[in-house]
């Protein structure tokens, strides 16, 4: 039997539509409606009063069963008023929630899973949304690319999304920190392959599985408009290799599935693949 991937959202992320596509979208050949992700509208308005395309987008992490190790890719969403507090005092006001469904520790509960018995963390990158319960893994090792450990340890002013305040959810695990470069065979059936794009390390998990080869796209596609429309996302390091990484999903993978969209969870009620 192959490995089984199950989705377990760990918040939720209020974001714009340039966020999510470069420049908005706006082609000549696609029409608003066309270009609009899941769960977004063109008239939203956020929680801050400003009237733009966008909603909020949901935050997972993804829990592998039937692996020899017990696998986890990314941590997720921590405190969400730390979260809107540093994101504020950086000029990127953020509505932040998180239920207590979307709790993480109660989302492995749901697969008889708790964080004491998992083995490895991917962390696909290093952005505040996929660090913040690194915490809770006391026991893990946690694989990291290492063109990414400057960025999240330093991030420079400019870096969107790696802030120096939430730097010590990095520190605090570096004595468990596995660097590696490059492509990577965790096990078989479970690889990483190192895209960059959106930051200088972000990796994109690919599993075999009963439905097919599947890749855990990550923040290279925060939505499926990325994927259908070859479209890159609005955040990014790099837009050479974000678009070269888009193609090479194309030729590894059977399945995509990107990082921030509820139309995931239409198409696969279960919240679980393979």
């Amino acid at each position: 039997m192959g490995i089984k991937i199950h989705n377990i959202v760990t918040g939720e992320l209020e974001n714009m539509l340039v966020g999510h596509l470069l420049n908005a979208g706006i082609h000549p050949d696609h029409t608003p409606e066309q270009v609009m992700p899941g769960g977004f509208t063109a008239d939203h308005v956020s929680h801050y009063g400003v009237a733009a395309a966008g909603g909020m987008v949901p935050v997972p992490v993804w829990l592998l069963e039937g692996t020899e190790k017990k696998i986890l890719i990314d941590t997720g969403l921590g405190d969400v008023d730390e979260i809107m507090e540093m994101m504020a005092r950086h000029g990127v006001p953020t509505w932040t929630t998180k239920s207590p469904e979307q709790d993480l520790v109660a989302g492995l509960a749901r697969h008889g899973v708790t964080p004491d018995e998992i083995d490895i963390v991917v962390l696909s990158h290093l952005h505040f949304d996929h660090i913040g319960n690194n915490h809770l893994f006391t026991k893990a090792k946690f694989l990291v690319q290492r063109s990414e450990v400057a960025q999240g340890l330093t991030p420079p002013a400019y870096c969107q999304y790696s802030y120096p305040e939430y730097s010590y959810k990095v520190a605090d695990i570096r004595d468990r920190i596995q660097i590696i470069e490059g492509d990577y065979q965790i096990e078989p059936g479970v690889r990483l392959i190192k895209i960059g794009g959106h930051t200088p390390g972000t990796m994109v998990v690919v599993i075999d599985t009963d439905q097919g080869r599947v890749a855990l796209a990550g923040d290279i596609m925060y939505n499926y408009k990325n994927l259908e429309l070859n479209w890159p996302t609005g955040s990014f390091w790099s837009l050479q290799d974000l678009m070269s990484g888009y193609d090479r999903l194309h030729q590894e993978a059977d399945i995509i599935v990107p990082g921030h969209d509820w139309e995931f969870n239409k198409r696969y009620p279960s919240g679980t693949l393979g």
